[in-house]
């Protein structure tokens, strides 16, 4: 289902879907820059994010094009380290900080997204956590035989985990999860053991919408409902929601 499509069916949810597309614009235009073109260090990777993230959002490449070199001041390489881009600490007069840390996020994307290679296998079995980026569970889909994959916001890899468990404290105590459902039936599975919560959705909402990310987007009044109620989600969701204010 386009993005447009849904929009028209959600327009409370214009924003955050338009969002969502642009960010999916440039990791998509990222790999395939990556891929068409040999690259001889990192410093040529960080410049194609920069320069697809001025062409996406629209963005006069002079107006960012000092943040590389903030990243290469700071040390940190975002090639191996994504996250390390959360840090910089970049001060702006035309920008607050909530309009930065948001940026950060969004260009940290795609080399989160470069981390994970085809066909890896990975489940999320151990620790609960990404086995490509470390990040924290938030969101899984049941498939046929009644079996769940978990999938990393972030890098975007999908791994197996067991079928009734908090993938943060490892309850495996089905009478210590509750199930929330919204309309379209995505759950909210409600750990009461440590307060973190999951979503989840089958296989038939999959069919519909053919994209994980955009089934969590569409489903953020459910991310409401459960945080009013006190449970924490403990990574964002692909546009770099955690805590969602209504």
């Amino acid at each position: 289902m386009k993005i447009e499509d849904v929009i028209k069916e959600k327009p409370h949810l214009q924003s955050p879907l338009e969002l969502y597309e642009k960010i999916k614009t440039l990791t998509d235009q990222c790999k395939k820059e990556k891929e068409r073109v040999k690259l001889d260090s990192d410093t040529e990777l960080i410049d194609i994010v920069l320069k697809n993230f001025s062409f996406v959002f629209q963005i006069p490449y002079e107006s960012i094009s000092f943040l590389k070199d903030e990243i290469l001041k700071s040390g940190k390489n975002p090639v191996k380290e994504p996250a390390s881009l959360w840090s910089l600490q970049i001060q702006s007069e035309e920008l607050s900080r909530e309009e930065i840390d948001r940026m950060l996020f969004i260009l940290s994307k795609p080399f989160f997204v470069f981390l994970r290679k085809e066909g890896e296998k990975a489940s999320f079995m151990d620790t609960g956590k990404c086995p490509i980026c470390g990040t924290d569970s938030s969101l899984s889909m049941i498939v046929e035989n009644n079996e769940r994959l978990i999938i990393c916001p972030l890098c975007e890899h999908g791994g197996t985990f067991f079928r009734i468990c908090c993938p943060y404290c490892f309850n495996k105590n089905s009478t210590r999860i509750e199930i929330l459902l919204d309309e379209e039936e995505i759950r909210a599975e409600l750990c009461l053991e440590c307060n973190t919560y999951i979503k989840s959705f089958r296989e038939e909402q999959y069919i519909k919408y053919k994209d994980p990310f955009l089934i969590d987007i569409i489903s953020l009044p459910l991310d409401i409902v459960v945080q009013k109620r006190g449970y924490i989600r403990r990574s964002s969701n692909i546009i770099g929601l955690r805590i969602i204010d209504q």
